[in-house]
């Protein structure tokens, strides 16, 4: 993996079609799923591969906090151009500074969501509980980690993940559960795993599929890349999770 380093002017990006701010302390992300499409919108970093080298915004903490003062953000997604726990927060913790600059805003009261599929994020525990306005979400896209390893081998296992869930939940985070894309799944076992542990869902099927088209076809999996499966699923999930 390459890491480059630099420094940036802004650390909060508006999404007029979503109405809030992101945050994406890196670019590239090393969970290597192979559905990603975060690349065709970072277009300021076309020249990098995407899956095997990261761009760490070294400064991203320092221009957040002036951002805040500047933009007053009600709400803020982490991340869409990264997972915001992948391996290399480890090391460079840029998260986790992000986060104490969020802290340093009480009065702001801004909403911050985060999005990961790294059991990573339970380290950040002890600040999730200072902030007012927090959701943890994690991904989880199928029930069957074999599933998982052919689509997301450098991510968390489904079970590690589910544990992360349970943990946030039961010190009182609220959290939610991206089921984004449907794999190829059991859905009334997904929704038994997650129930428990989640306060919100949101459901998707799988964007640019002709991108995973040969990939889907290599597996033997054509069938789960239909309107009927997604369709079919995205009905059977939303029954159990309404019962």
């Amino acid at each position: 993996m390459r890491v480059k380093e630099i420094n940036v002017k802004s650390a909060l990006t508006y999404s007029e079609s979503k109405r809030r701010y992101t945050l994406s302390p890196y670019v590239g992300c090393t969970n290597a799923c192979v559905y990603c499409y975060a690349s065709d919108y970072a277009r300021r970093y076309r020249e990098m591969i995407w899956k095997s080298e990261i761009i760490v915004k070294r400064n991203i903490a320092e221009v957040l906090r002036k951002d805040i003062i500047k933009k007053k953000p009600h709400h803020v997604f982490m991340s869409t151009m990264c997972d915001p726990y992948q391996p290399i927060e480890k090391e460079y913790k840029l998260t986790r500074r992000c986060l104490e600059v969020f802290l340093e805003f009480p009065l702001l009261e801004i909403e911050v969501m985060i999005l990961t599929k790294s059991t990573l994020v339970l380290r950040d525990l002890d600040l999730f509980k200072k902030m007012r306005r927090i959701s943890v979400g994690l991904s989880v896209t199928t029930d069957d980690d074999e599933i998982r390893k052919m689509f997301e081998p450098n991510s968390s296992s489904i079970e590690e993940r589910v544990e992360a869930l349970k943990v946030l939940k039961e010190n009182g985070i609220r959290t939610c559960v991206f089921i984004s894309p449907m794999l190829p799944m059991n859905p009334k076992k997904l929704a038994s795993m997650l129930k428990p542990h989640v306060d919100c869902v949101f459901i998707d099927d799988m964007h640019y599929r002709w991108r995973v088209k040969d990939f889907y076809e290599k597996l033997g999996f054509s069938w789960a890349l239909e309107n009927e499966y997604f369709e079919r699923t995205r009905k059977e999930l939303l029954a159990f999770f309404q019962e």
